[in-house]
């Protein structure tokens, strides 16, 4: 639905940018009415990083202008965004962790007395005025590193509050919370949305992008596709606007594993994160593993990888008994690890995306020398394998969008021709389109015989690639649904139901593996 421009309070009119040969926007025109909550969606790579870091005055773009309030809006640094009122919450969560709530809220822009001195005592009542309008029960005197994840997405709307923002821009901004904790996050849009404030909302996930926002705007490789009122439209016209085609059918719809047996666990131990853990993941079976924070799911897939080791009970590999003792160790064995944090776990940046892609396989054959020529051959072979966009093989990982930077970490690991797959949230920060790659890259990888085990929160995701789910509570399996026959009812009645209360004894350890 097209909307006047000259009529809405912030405005882009052919803003284009280009970095190199990669054109990141061509021409992108839409606006974004006074108080409104207007979401932004696309594919990771369709400019809405580029746009974001316009706006916010990080970037500078090559042909364009913005505007607001029908005058042009000028941006030239960061420092001059927060001067016109424009405020920015990052998914990353940046924050000064030595410095205090208070520190935090007026880095750059302390309020000091006639002489040039802090004034504590004003920024202190300013920032608790700021806590108490967002329903934080935090001090202000509290160090920043100390907050949860939750607190410090807030403590970055705090910041931008403490500027008298007009202009509100969250990236990503639940990827790292649980549900009431973006439920805590809505009320405070909300809040904000009747008081003028204009929303600029930027995420991957659609139900909460209809939950708050009025309109949506999409963009498709750098151009604006279309602008709608989100009253006007469902989420699958959003799916295809975004990526040109429609959702792949479940797993279970698809093809059905064999009967092989290649991972068992038998009575899994590590305590206090899980106890008495025991299923099966067969031969190119798609596992879902699904429970709420604290289930132990991501420390069972750690110590199956070799990051930690089991105190008791089994693990066999095709019917022998293995104990990875690192993760080079469990990825000779043919066990990999997609982690859950890719910037901190999954990627190597001061590496090339060539050097990414082609240590795990070199460290599985043992390879002592560097071939770079044939290196550059591999690298280049998996980025157009798995359709990474990439400026070249020998760039740096953080030149990729967030959904390309994943395929990285998968396409990695796969290289090595794995065994067994274990995938902790592996569409976690990655937009519609990248999601569906990979959804599509773990049936393929089934499809050849692997054994797939996939932990993930997201609900839809579990029910549209399991062929069976495994439910963890309070480190316990509490039961298994098949894929055909999964509601989120059914999964979420066995995550939320109290585990049984009878105790397991675990076996002792098994003995040590070969690979």
């Amino acid at each position: 639905m097209h909307r006047d421009m000259a009529d809405e309070g912030l405005a882009f009119r052919n803003v284009s940018k280009a970095f190199g040969a990669v054109r990141a926007l061509r021409g992108v025109s839409f606006a974004v009415a006074e108080g409104e909550a207007h979401a932004l969606v696309g594919e990771n790579g369709a400019g809405k990083s580029t746009l974001l870091k316009i706006l916010a005055g990080i970037v500078q773009p090559d042909a364009g202008e913005i505007f607001w309030r029908g005058e042009r809006l000028h941006v030239g640094s960061p420092r001059d965004a927060l001067e016109r009122g424009i405020g920015m919450v990052y998914q990353e969560m940046l924050s000064f962790p030595n410095l205090s709530v208070s520190g935090n809220i007026f880095a750059g822009r302390e309020i000091t007395d006639g002489i040039g001195r802090l004034n504590r005592t004003a920024m202190h009542e300013r920032t608790q005025a700021l806590l108490d309008e967002l329903h934080l029960s935090i001090p202000p005197d509290a160090p920043a590193d100390s907050l949860s994840a939750a607190h410090r997405q807030l403590l970055q709307v705090a910041r931008a509050l403490a500027f008298e923002c007009r202009i509100l821009v969250l990236d990503e901004p639940t990827t790292s919370l649980t549900d009431g904790e973006a439920d805590h996050l809505f009320a405070v849009l909300h809040k904000l949305k009747r008081r003028g404030v204009t929303l600029l909302y930027v995420s991957h996930r659609l139900p909460e992008v209809f939950r708050v926002c009025d309109a949506i705007t999409v963009l498709r490789d750098g151009a604006h596709v279309g602008t709608s009122r989100t009253i006007d439209v469902t989420p699958g016209h959003v799916v295809r606007s975004m990526v040109g085609r429609d959702l792949p059918p479940r797993a279970s719809d698809v093809s059905a594993p064999s009967s092989t047996p290649v991972l068992a666990l038998e009575q899994l131990t590590r305590a206090p994160c899980f106890r008495g853990v025991s299923f099966t993941v067969h031969e190119g079976e798609i596992v879902a593993l699904f429970g709420l924070v604290g289930s132990g799911r991501s420390e069972l897939l750690e110590t199956l990888f070799g990051v930690f080791t089991a105190e008791a009970g089994q693990v066999r590999l095709d019917g022998r008994t293995v104990t990875p003792s690192s993760p080079a160790a469990a990825a000779r064995l043919g066990i990999v690890l997609v982690p859950e944090e890719r910037q901190r776990q999954g990627l190597l940046f001061n590496l090339t995306i060539r050097h990414n892609l082609v240590l795990p396989d070199r460290t599985v054959r043992g390879d002592v020398l560097v071939h770079a020529a044939r290196e550059r051959r591999e690298a280049q072979d998996l980025v157009e394998r798995w359709r990474i966009k990439a400026p070249g093989v020998e760039t740096l990982p953080d030149s990729l969008s967030g959904g390309n930077q994943q395929k990285v970490v998968v396409a990695k690991w796969l290289a090595t021709s794995p065994r067994v797959i274990l995938l902790d949230e592996p569409t976690k920060g990655v937009d519609v389109g990248a999601k569906f790659e990979i959804h599509e890259i773990i049936r393929r990888e089934a499809a050849r015989g692997a054994a797939c085990l996939v932990a993930s929160s997201d609900l839809p995701e579990v029910l549209a690639i399991a062929h069976r789910i495994v439910v963890m509570r309070e480190g316990r399996v509490q039961g298994e649904v098949g894929g055909a026959d999964a509601t989120e009812e059914a999964v979420m009645h066995l995550a939320t139901h109290p585990p049984d209360s009878r105790e397991v004894s675990p076996k002792p350890l098994g003995g040590e593996g070969r690979s």
